[in-house]
């Protein structure tokens, strides 16, 4: 007598085995990202900070649309094709802010003559709106041309600063306005591709040494 075939799952007990094991496996890949940003080391130096002409990749950028300070739509698209530098300040920071602009100028200074653009992004859009933005970038001399300041709705900000950045931000209303967001002060490199190439100091001129280093790097990579 042939034994009784083996009872299979029922088919939403199957799909929910598999949903469960995609998540498990998106989370992973999350927290090992996010694990490597706070802690690995190779040698004493950051992995996250490569060198200039270091294989290493990380996350690749994800589709945006945001506003740009002249009232311009920028999106993933409009950056293709060159190297950038981006970092997420909010106008009223009374922290590090200055200081990540500061070196967000030297920046242009240093990379003059290159294709590289930089890319500032706010983490306060409920205020920083393209004219507050625009009043902003004048203090820091940011060559319209070449120095892109973006806006737009809150979610949007969300999205390109934690799912493709990997640095969130939190605000809180009861600070004062200028401590209103905390967020991480790094410079990050993206290559003309979208792919997210470094993450460096962004209070520190070895930082911004670093980050100038590995986008000219990128520029002149065929």
């Amino acid at each position: 007598m042939n034994p009784a075939p083996a009872p299979t799952a029922p088919p939403f007990r199957r799909l929910l085995v598999i949903g469960i094991a995609g998540l498990v496996l998106s989370l992973g890949a999350l927290l090992l990202l996010r694990s490597r940003m706070s802690s690995d080391t190779q040698g004493g130096r950051n992995v996250l900070a490569a060198a200039p002409d270091s294989t290493e990749a990380f996350a690749r950028v994800q589709p945006f649309q945001l506003t740009e300070r002249s009232g311009a739509e920028v999106t993933l698209a409009t950056l293709a094709g060159r190297p950038w530098i981006a970092s997420f300040v909010f106008t009223r920071c009374s922290g590090p802010c200055p200081r990540i602009s500061a070196s967000m100028r030297k920046l242009q200074s240093i990379l003059a003559g290159t294709d590289v653009r930089l890319v500032t992004f706010t983490v306060d859009p409920q205020y920083d709106t393209p004219q507050v933005l625009g009043e902003y970038a004048e203090r820091f001399g940011a060559e319209r041309e070449r120095w892109l300041f973006l806006t737009g709705s809150p979610s949007a900000l969300a999205d390109v600063s934690v799912k493709s950045f990997q640095l969130p931000f939190q605000r809180d209303e009861t600070q004062p306005v200028g401590q209103l967001v905390t967020h991480k002060t790094l410079l990050t490199v993206v290559d003309a591709d979208g792919v997210i190439r470094g993450y460096y100091d962004g209070e520190s001129d070895a930082g911004v040494a670093q980050a100038a280093a590995r986008a000219q790097y990128l520029s002149r990579k065929p």
